[in-house]
């Protein structure tokens, strides 16, 4: 046969192949590989079907005869639109109320018309919040221009173009397309240069120099702290501060006025000679939403300012006893060999004097010559003392009075404030304590700061002339100190108490230090200024007492819980640590080089005790599951806590239900069908409701507030209760039922990347305006888990940073941040933080989450970690210590806890955590639709039936068509052209094994089948 004839032939066999076989086969292994791909994606959504969920909408569970009149809490408005404008109203207010005037030499207010220059990159891209949680669309904000025409100044357009579209908009914070510089952790500043500046925009200031009006801003974030030169001018901004200067000597300008747009406290080293000549400056914090238009207004003359610093803000950061612990130490010996150890620690050497509550007390020390305060400065370290903040006008104070009440232990403080000035506006009535500092406490390590905050109160509008008088309550328990080392508990010294009525944390320190009989002439002017008797009042405590404030506002006997993060309570730990004492400020000033501990052995033990070993505990019985009791949570609905009918309801709950409920709540909580519970829809929301990414599907324009910081500056509680009802509102449009937020943590330090989304450095401001604005949310049925629980106060270590403290710390400044939040608004519970208290991570740690938060401060609500993302956050840990819930993406909980199902301890714990889950969630909007007879459905998310209904139906396909390629096959092989093609390629073979040459006369093969095994052969 010819080489055309074999052709032909193999021509007919591959035309015969593509006919009968190819169309199947080609079809059966795309629908193979299809069917794999989409069976994987099931598995990859369903593992990640919370954040599936979150992302693209979906959920997972139906109410079945949806109850339309069962709404148990309803919107506060007609509509969306009505909610988003009041919404606007109430961030414009706080931000009014909320950005503090620091210094004025008349430049301020502007005048009508007055023509400014915004200058720095700042200007034009405004810190709104912060990152992570704390995201605002800057898109949806009123920029600095147009906030100031619309107050009546016209702005430099030259200048504004400069750096929104010319070379100017080259220079920028943002670091990485997308992307934060602080979540990053580069904290890039991004001034434009003056290199940068055309002439003709150098000449533009001439027209516009009525004012500049220069913006420093710094941002803070998730996942990193700044570095420690941040918070002060670069050398970029300093020549720009320098140029605006020489403008104004060149006649050019008028004045210059600084905004510092910020949450992380700026040193103003700047302003210690003021050698730019600023004429004002007004701290505006993140101004959210629309403060951009209050500041405005204030600029404007518009609107007066009232707000007060709720940090001190400081020539040197540096002089902060706290920042000699502000970088994380590194433990010495070899930690890699034990289970989910941290590698670093901090040391909160300065014990209570944090902030305000160090710099008046060491003034106060210097002043009376005690304490071995040496020669201390205090102008040289206190730019603007903590409660600062100026007027358009000015107050004055008269006619105070205190009475103590003993029905309920309170002293009732009125003042009355009357306005000195010409303008209108509102005064900030700030009432301190100061203890007895005594030899008990030298000889017990109880330290007592000489200035704390333990009440305020805000006037009204004043008109010129007008008064008011302001009454403030005073719990007298807040005037007890913590006796960590002797009586275990909270102490009343024998001796003179203080109360007084101030404008600062200074200014009531030197009215204490009147009180007492000294001033500045009497103490060679170490007393900066003389103090005002009239506003102080002192009561005698006669003998010592650590009865009366030991138990709790619920009878709860109080007592040390926290030692395990005392190093000098650890035994055979050879290491201490000396606190700051006032006894001697010198000899204790926490050093440079810190503490070196070598914790190997102590991190061994405590995370042995930290595990669960069931040999710890005694034997209890295994719980009933799965019961038959009839009973819905929508019975329960109002129940107390303890009402026994609970026990009935969480008989009828699943194993497999308990562990849904505890291990699987990223921005969800699942529903349980044995109790007909609903699942909900959980968001972040330090200032209020995040729509950014997770909460991208929920459909809503929530109001971003202001950051924390500037709320707190309002020192008003009323206003705060409506931002609460605003994010309340804002969560029932949303359909979402929990928020995580707001924030508690201390601004321990200026440079924390989370102090926009915490209130201050005072704990009892933040816990008073926590308390307000908790209510306000969880009035409109949202569920509250304050964060970060606890000593969240640096966000250098997201697996678990060691913090080493004595228990007066941790009480009366870091917890006292949550404390009101639940005593007095019955706040529904935490999100704890990755932070371990000493090498216990705090989430598991059952001294902090239930001995404090469930026995003394009474909560029954939930309590959820924040994002698992590390194996040191436990299941088993966390539900004995008082955790109920995981806010777990990952799979590390969900993983845990099923193999635990025969062990009765740890049921016993996910029982009780379903309870608390359960209370909380039966107390919520997530109840809204349910009625007597509403049932609930638990499905998967649409997204995760739909890919596991696609994959069946691609794996019939795949089986049918490769029924179809065998089928093909069989009638290939029957076909003329595979028949005549094998029967010349057997020809061929036998030719060959023959010695027959190509071509040559040969006997014909007779026509034959190939045998199976050849038909796979490919053609030659």
């Amino acid at each position: 046969m010819d080489k055309q004839e074999r052709k032909a032939l193999k021509r007919e066999y591959k035309r015969a192949k593509r006919k009968h076989v190819t169309l199947w086969k080609t079809l059966g292994i795309f629908c193979l590989v299809l069917a794999l791909l989409v069976s994987l994606g099931a598995g990859v959504v369903k593992l990640f079907d919370n954040t599936m969920a979150a992302l693209m909408g979906g959920k997972f569970w139906t109410l079945v005869n949806e109850d339309p009149d069962a709404i148990y809490y309803e919107m506060d408005f007609d509509s969306n639109e009505e909610m988003y404008e009041y919404g606007d109203k109430i961030c414009y207010q706080v931000e009014a109320e909320g950005a503090a005037l620091l210094m004025n030499n008349g430049a301020l207010p502007l005048a009508e018309g007055a023509k400014v220059s915004t200058m720095s990159t700042s200007s034009v891209d405004l810190v709104y919040g912060g990152t992570g949680s704390g995201n605002v669309d800057a898109s949806k904000a009123d920029n600095l221009k147009a906030s100031l025409e619309k107050s009546g100044l016209v702005v430099n357009p030259t200048l504004w173009d400069f750096y929104t579209t010319g070379e100017g908009a080259k220079f920028s914070r943002d670091y990485g397309e997308g992307e934060s510089a602080a979540l990053l952790g580069s904290f890039n500043i991004g001034e434009a240069p003056m290199s940068a500046y055309t002439q003709d925009v150098l000449d533009s200031f001439a027209e516009y120099g009525d004012a500049v009006i220069i913006t420093l801003s710094r941002i803070g974030g998730e996942g990193a702290d700044a570095k420690l030169d941040y918070l002060q001018l670069d050398e970029t901004e300093k020549e720009m501060m320098a140029a605006a200067a020489q403008m104004k000597a060149d006649g050019k300008v008028k004045s210059i006025i600084v905004l510092l747009n910020t949450s992380n406290a700026l040193q103003v080293d700047f302003l210690k000679e003021n050698e730019y000549g600023v004429d004002a400056c007004l701290w505006i914090g993140g101004v959210g939403i629309k403060g951009t238009n209050a500041v405005a207004d204030i600029l404007a003359g518009k609107v007066n300012p009232s707000g007060s610093l709720v940090d001190t803000y400081l020539f040197d950061n540096m002089s902060s006893p706290a920042m000699r612990n502000a970088i994380p130490v590194t433990y010495a010996g070899d930690t890699t060999q034990i289970p989910d150890a941290a590698d670093t620690y901090l040391i909160y050497q300065e014990g209570i004097y944090v902030g305000y509550k160090y710099y008046e007390t060491r003034y106060e020390d210097f002043v009376m010559g005690t304490g071995k305060a040496g020669e201390y400065a205090y102008r040289n370290d206190v730019a603007f003392p903590f409660g600062y903040g100026l007027s358009y006008t000015g107050f004055a104070y008269s006619n105070m009075t205190t009475a103590y009440n003993a029905e309920t232990d309170q002293f009732e403080m009125t003042v009355t404030v009357t306005n000195t000035g010409n303008v209108a506006g509102k005064e900030t009535v700030q009432v301190y304590s100061q203890a007895p500092y005594t030899e008990y406490d030298k000889q017990n390590g109880v330290e007592k700061a000489s200035a704390n905050l333990v009440g305020f109160g805000k006037t009204d509008i004043l008109e010129p002339g007008a008064s008011e008088t302001v009454t403030v309550l005073v719990d007298k328990r807040d005037l007890a100190s913590y006796d960590t080392y002797n009586a275990k508990t909270y102490i009343l010294d024998a001796g003179d108490y203080y109360l007084t009525v101030a404008t600062d944390s200074h200014d009531a320190v030197n009215n204490f230090l009147a009180a007492k009989g000294y001033s500045p002439e009497t103490t060679a002017n170490r007393m900066d200024a003389a103090g005002n008797t009239a506003l102080t009042y002192k009561w005698t405590q006669d003998k010592f007492d650590a009865e009366t404030y030991a138990t709790s506002a619920n009878g709860t006997a109080i007592t040390n819980q926290l030692s395990i993060a005392d190093p000098n309570l650890y035994e055979g730990v050879e290491e201490s640590v000396t606190w700051l004492t006032r006894n001697d400020w010198e000899g204790t000033f926490p050093s440079e080089e810190q503490v070196v501990f070598t914790l190997t052995e102590m991190l061994i033990r405590d995370l042995q005790n930290k595990r669960y070993d069931p040999a710890n505990y005694e034997a209890v019985e295994m719980p009933t599951m799965g019961a038959d009791n009839g009973l819905k949570l929508y019975d329960l609905m109002g129940k107390d806590y303890d009402d026994p009918m609970w026990e009935q309801l969480l008989d009828q709950l699943t194993f497999d239900e308990m562990v849904a409920m505890i291990a699987d709540s990223f921005h969800w909580r699942m529903p349980a069908e044995s109790v007909n519970a609903p699942g909900s829809r959980d968001e972040n929301g330090p200032q209020g409701l995040t729509v950014a990414l997770f909460g991208s599907s929920l459909g809503v324009e929530a109001t971003a507030f202001t950051s924390e910081d500037v709320m707190a500056a309002t020192f008003n509680t009323e206003l705060l209760y409506e931002v609460g009802k605003v994010i309340g509102n804002n969560c029932l449009a949303a359909e979402v039922s929990c928020l995580y937020g707001p924030g508690a943590n201390m601004h321990r330090i200026p440079y924390g990347g989370r102090n926009f989304e915490y209130y201050s450095e005072d704990g009892f401001l933040s816990g008073e305006i926590c308390a307000a604005e908790v209510k306000g949310i969880q009035d409109k049925g949202i569920d509250v888990v304050i964060k970060h629980f606890a000593l969240n106060d640096s966000e250098q270590d997201r697996i678990g940073l060691g913090v080493w403290l004595n228990e007066q710390a941790a009480r009366e400044i870091y917890l006292k941040a949550y404390q009101a939040a639940f005593e007095e608004s019955g706040a529904n519970g935490v999100m704890t933080a990755y932070t371990r208290w000493g090498a216990v991570w705090s989430g598991g740690y059952k001294g902090l989450m239930t001995e404090i938060l469930r026995k003394e401060w009474g909560n029954n609500g939930m309590s959820i970690t924040d994002n698992v993302i590390t194996t040191m956050v436990t299941g088993a840990d966390g539900v004995l210590a008082g955790t109920t819930t995981y806010d777990a993406m990952l799979w590390y909980i969900n993983s845990e806890l099923p193999g635990y199902e025969n062990d009765p301890v740890i049921v016993s714990a996910m029982r009780e955590a379903c309870h608390h889950n359960l209370y909380a969630l039966s107390r919520s909007a997530a109840m809204n639709g349910i009625g007597p007879n509403t049932t609930v459905d638990a499905h998967e998310i649409p997204l995760v039936n739909t890919l596991r209904i696609a994959a069946v139906v691609l794996w019939v396909l795949t089986a049918g068509l490769i029924v179809l390629w065998a089928l093909g096959k069989r009638k290939w092989k029957k076909t003329d052209g595979y028949l005549n093609y094998m029967t010349a390629k057997n020809a061929k073979k036998a030719a060959k094994n023959a010695g027959v040459a190509d071509g040559a006369p040969v006997v014909e093969a007779p026509v034959v089948e190939a045998p199976a095994e050849e038909s796979e052969e490919k053609p030659e």
